[in-house]
């Protein structure tokens, strides 16, 4: 269903999780040390016309397939880069472990979420962000190419 102009849709979901991590160096500073976080994730998906339904997605659809991906992955885990020890430790006592390519920062993870997105849900994703704390968050998105 065409908009009737040149403007987008753009739907936001958000899913709410916690998990601990740590950051190795050369990062140096307090997060070296293994601490939670609770977290959300902000989601947003961007088109220029409707479904069917007059819809760019059905909410519980989308969040539903995000949700259950950062359940069975990040919910509740350490999660860490490969480098991180500590995780082999922690499997080896049957724990919950998510390994990343490089330190399990804010910015990292939503690189990730955004890319795995892109890949295997849809690829109308616009912009994964990550808030850290009350006062902290970041946003991951790729810039627009001029046609």
């Amino acid at each position: 269903m065409e908009n009737g102009g040149n403007g987008m849709f753009n739907i936001r979901i958000e899913v709410r999780f916690r998990a601990g991590h740590r950051l190795l160096p050369p990062y140096n500073g307090k997060c070296n040390n293994v601490h939670g976080e609770g977290y959300t994730a902000i989601v947003e998906f961007e088109r220029g016309f409707l479904d069917e339904n007059g819809m760019v997605f059905d909410f519980g659809s989308i969040k539903t397939k995000v949700k259950n991906w950062i359940d069975e992955n990040w919910d509740h885990r350490y999660i860490c880069s490969k480098e991180d020890g500590l995780g082999d430790v922690l499997e080896d006592y049957n724990q919950k472990v998510f390994r990343l390519e490089s330190n399990p920062t804010a910015e990292n993870m939503a690189k990730y979420l955004y890319d795995l997105i892109k890949l295997s849900i849809t690829p109308l994703v616009k912009r994964v962000g990550i808030i850290e704390s009350f006062e902290d968050s970041i946003a991951y998105y790729e810039e627009e190419k001029i046609k």
